[in-house]
């Protein structure tokens, strides 16, 4: 059977492993998800073919705003964020060459982004010169004074043909230094000034337009484009591997479930074929263990019984003096009464004598009346009143004596009698009158005084032989504790709550810690041989279980002992 469940458990296992990894890879086959992924590669197609065209309006356009060329970058960055750490992610861990252009294309936008920040700088400064120099150049050019110096109105007519082809998209070619840049004759000076800050725009533009230039350049020869038509087809090539892995694993998961299939089948013929033997066996070894327990149980029984009689017979010989007593007197008592009968018989001879012959005939009143008269003399003479009254005092001390030795045989007919499941409604005193007549012996024997403080307890339903037993193996302990100090022995009842609680303090030597946690295990005793079982307290602690109660003991050396025990109310 072992063998079995080993191999369904590896089974189990393997299978439920295969299906969540199937699960998980079917998971990364959602269309939806290809789909959207897809049109997040498009996108970034889309915005840097945007991002193209923007960078080749903004080349020296006074009318350009570089904002959009940022807010696009952004875009695009944004995007391709999404991509790289989320729909991307467990692709670019699975696909080596996804993996190398996704990160050649993150290099790339990178570098990208930080050559686009210093080419819209200075850009947006050539444009401001030229900004200038637009404003400046009518007005210039229109100065009488200048186009009577051919040299100096020859450098701005060439500057500002450059700069216009630069406007219109072109190169600028040759030198824009303005080299014939010093009047040949002083000029006014307004002139002067509207001369120096024209050639200050156009040294301005100048000196930044190479670099401009270079990075416009570099801006359109990254191949971001490329990268992101590859990301899309490494993508593709992916999702389609991973589809046929799919499929393969499914058909393997299809063949697996009919190996496991086969294999349970088997399995459950050979486990119905255990089972019609097995179910045999278990219900012989069901009858076995049920019989056991009725074993069990009745043993537990016969202990319980055999330490009650083992209890009772060390009372035996208290017990028959408790019963000896009133005996003797009742015997006593029975001689006298005897006598006193033998003493009166006579004269009730005379009586009965006297009344038959007067029924039988007529009688002469003389000799009646002097019948009479002979009668009453010898009653006055027996004393006949005083021996009646006598008697009457012999007989109810004899049916005292009685009553005693009733109350003895009663006790122990109570206390030995079996109990099995019956249960009965009992007052808890009476078990207490009960223990306190049987062990009246070990009582008188250790001169214990007894002092009952019993409150006003319900009846409660319980097993009165069990108690009894309870009651008495305390009560006899309790005796022994003080054989030396003759003390006080106090049985206490009370409601607590919703227990009954009664309490048993005796004024004895009392117990250590030791023994108080011992005193609860079978066969545990602190007596002399002969004088327990170390049986007593075990059972007693069975008896409370079965009672639903508890017991509680508080003790300590020499200064005596109190177990209070407590039975459910209700």
């Amino acid at each position: 059977m072992r063998k079995y469940i080993l191999i369904l458990l590896v089974l189990g296992v393997t299978g439920i492993g295969l299906t969540v990894y199937f699960l998980t890879q079917d998971q990364k086959l959602d269309q939806t998800v290809y789909l959207r992924t897809t049109e997040s590669i498009r996108n970034l197609q889309t915005l840097d073919k945007n991002l193209r065209l923007l960078l080749n309006q903004s080349r020296f356009n006074s009318q350009f705003d570089h904002h959009r060329l940022r807010d696009t970058n952004y875009e695009l960055s944004a995007e391709f964020d999404n991509l790289r750490f989320d729909a991307l992610f467990e692709e670019i861990e699975g696909s080596p060459q996804l993996s190398q252009n996704v990160t050649a294309f993150e290099r790339a936008f990178t570098d990208r982004n930080e050559l686009l920040e210093q080419y819209i700088s200075a850009n947006t400064d050539i444009i401001q010169h030229l900004l200038n120099v637009n404003s400046i150049a009518p007005n210039l050019m229109a100065n009488s004074e200048l186009k009577l110096q051919a040299g100096l109105y020859e450098s701005i007519v060439q500057a500002q043909a450059k700069l216009l082809s630069l406007t219109l998209g072109s190169n600028i070619v040759g030198d824009l230094s303005l080299k014939q840049s010093d009047p040949e004759q002083p000029l006014a000076l307004g002139t002067q000034r509207t001369f120096d800050e024209y050639r200050a725009a156009v040294v301005g533009i100048a000196n930044l337009y190479p670099a401009a230039d270079e990075w416009y350049q570099k801006l359109f020869s990254f191949e971001t484009g490329e990268l992101l038509n590859q990301i899309e087809s490494d993508y593709a090539a992916y999702h389609k591997n991973a589809i046929e892995g799919s499929n393969t694993l499914r058909n393997a998961l299809f063949a697996y479930a009919l190996l496991s299939l086969t294999v349970l089948v088997f399995f459950a013929y050979k486990i119905w074929r255990n089972y019609v033997s097995l179910e045999q066996q278990v219900s012989d070894r069901t009858k076995e263990i049920k019989q056991a327990y009725e074993d069990l149980r009745e043993s537990q029984q016969q202990l319980i019984q055999s330490e009650k009689m083992a209890s009772l017979g060390q009372m035996v010989a208290g017990v028959a003096h408790e019963i000896n007593t009133p005996l003797g007197y009742v015997t006593s008592n029975a001689g006298s009464l005897k006598l006193n009968l033998s003493e009166l018989h006579p004269l009730l001879g005379k009586l009965h004598a006297l009344a038959t012959d007067f029924d039988a005939q007529e009688q002469n009143p003389s000799a009646v009346s002097e019948q009479l008269t002979e009668l009453l003399d010898e009653a006055r003479e027996l004393e006949a009143n005083e021996l009646i009254e006598e008697s009457q005092q012999l007989l109810d001390d004899g049916m005292f004596g009685l009553s005693e030795i009733s109350k003895l045989v009663q006790s122990l007919k109570n206390f030995s009698r079996l109990d099995r499941q019956s249960t009965e409604n009992i007052d808890i005193h009476d078990c207490l009158e009960s223990s306190l007549t049987i062990a009246s012996n070990a009582i008188k024997e250790h001169d214990v005084t007894v002092n009952r403080e019993f409150g006003s307890l319900p009846t409660i339903e319980c097993a009165p032989s069990k108690l009894n037993q309870l009651f008495l193996n305390i009560i006899t302990n309790a005796c022994q504790a003080m054989r030396d100090t003759h003390g006080d022995l106090t049985v206490r009842t009370a409601v607590t709550g919703p227990d009954i609680r009664i309490d048993f303090v005796d004024q004895g030597t009392g117990m250590d810690e030791e023994t108080q946690k011992k005193m609860f295990d079978p066969f545990y005793t602190t007596k002399e041989i002969g004088e327990g079982t170390g049986m007593g307290m075990s059972i007693a602690y069975k008896i409370i279980e079965e009672h639903n109660g508890r017991i509680e003991v508080s003790s300590e050396l020499n200064q005596g002992t109190t177990v209070s025990i407590f039975l459910p109310a209700a």
